[in-house]
């Protein structure tokens, strides 16, 4: 790695970790008492699209809002320097509160890190491939992990956090 790159990456750091020490109050709730759900994607294929969109119309029936945000492929227009994305491309959907916050990224993808920091949420959610774990950082910055072996599949895994989400005593 070159100097340049070097200095690149501590300042892409530097600016993750200061992010992260931002105060996060975690909240964990039944699912009946949500009222809304952020989930961040990156790159879904047509399959993950159906079930997320699958999704998105069950917890509406619900009366649960979902919004969503995704970095589509070849997108390198969306992203700064350090390869965050822009603040125009992330606003609308970080300007909400999420009851959840869903991470659908890849283990070690900055992306979905840097998107669950900005975002106001009461429980980040995360999916760790125990194949390729996650850094420390990304596991302080998450409330809940899902682990598992492999690739996430996304239909369990939103599954995995519903049926977590409706075992949580209501207060």
């Amino acid at each position: 790695m070159n100097p340049v790159e070097k200095i690149r990456e501590n300042q892409k750091a530097n600016l993750l970790h200061d992010l992260a020490a931002k105060p996060h109050r975690k909240r964990i709730i039944h699912l009946d008492l949500i009222k809304s759900i952020g989930v961040i994607a990156k790159c879904l294929s047509d399959d993950e699209q159906i079930t997320l969109s699958q999704f998105t119309h069950h917890m509406s029936q619900r009366g649960i809002q979902v919004h969503k945000i995704e970095l589509p492929v070849n997108a390198e227009e969306l992203l700064g320097k350090y390869g965050f994305p822009k603040p125009d491309f992330i606003q609308q959907f970080t300007s909400y509160h999420y009851d959840l916050l869903i991470d659908t990224t890849p283990c070690n993808d900055t992306f979905g890190l840097y998107i669950t920091l900005n975002t106001s949420s009461s429980l980040r959610v995360a999916y760790e491939n125990i194949e390729q774990p996650r850094t420390g950082l990304e596991l302080e910055s998450y409330d809940f992990i899902i682990r598992g072996h492999g690739e996430c599949e996304l239909s369990s895994y939103l599954t995995n956090i519903l049926n977590y989400m409706i075992n949580i005593r209501k207060q």
